[in-house]
């Protein structure tokens, strides 16, 4: 069975001034399999992984990932084809342990206290309108206040939690990320 390019450059060049770190570089990197690319000092290797990398950006050809042409203008577009690059010289900070630094720009994910409020404000106001209609149906006179009063009252309870549901939700990823060197040594471990 053939293996498929993962990755595809066709006429990849990249200068710094007058210096040409790349001409017209074409290379296929087939899915699994392991390339070494070899060369003496200054032969443009890194800079070749760079652009793989989105550190640097080619100033001529094309990267394709999977057959399709892509743009690759940071580390975060790398990343988002699941692209990383290990470099020679570490750029490491060097008061944080290596599982903090591997993990160095996750977030904990976007809570937002005014949006969640206001969608639970919403969700009240619809709870009250289906109540006023069964009443209305019922020919009621007006809706059972106890009804409205506990409605209001669970939702106001709900929204008043919410600053503490934002800080469970950060203690947590801090938790997790904390906690990431046992996955990560595990992962080390099933790669040697």
């Amino acid at each position: 069975m053939e293996k498929t390019v993962a990755i595809e450059l066709k006429g990849i060049t990249k200068t710094f001034g007058e210096v040409v770190a790349n001409k017209n570089v074409d290379l296929d990197v087939k899915r699994g399999e392991i390339l070494s690319i070899l060369g003496e000092n200054g032969s443009g290797k890194t800079t070749l992984m760079n652009m793989i990398a989105g550190i640097y950006f080619p100033d001529e050809g094309q990267i394709f990932i999977d057959g399709k042409e892509v743009v690759i203008k940071s580390p975060k577009d790398a990343f988002a084809h699941n692209i990383g690059m290990i470099h020679q010289h570490f750029k490491l900070v060097d008061v944080l342990s290596a599982a903090d630094n591997i993990i160095l720009g996750e977030k904990a994910p976007l809570f937002s206290v005014k949006a969640h409020s206001a969608a639970l404000k919403a969700e009240m106001q619809r709870t009250l309108d289906i109540e006023y209609k069964r009443n209305e149906s019922a020919e009621s006179a007006a809706t059972d206040k106890n009804t409205v009063s506990r409605t209001k009252f669970k939702y106001a309870m709900k929204i008043a939690c919410l600053p503490f549901v934002k800080l469970g939700k950060k203690i947590k990823f801090n938790h997790l990320a904390k906690n990431r060197g046992e996955k990560l040594q595990k992962i080390a471990d099933g790669y040697g």
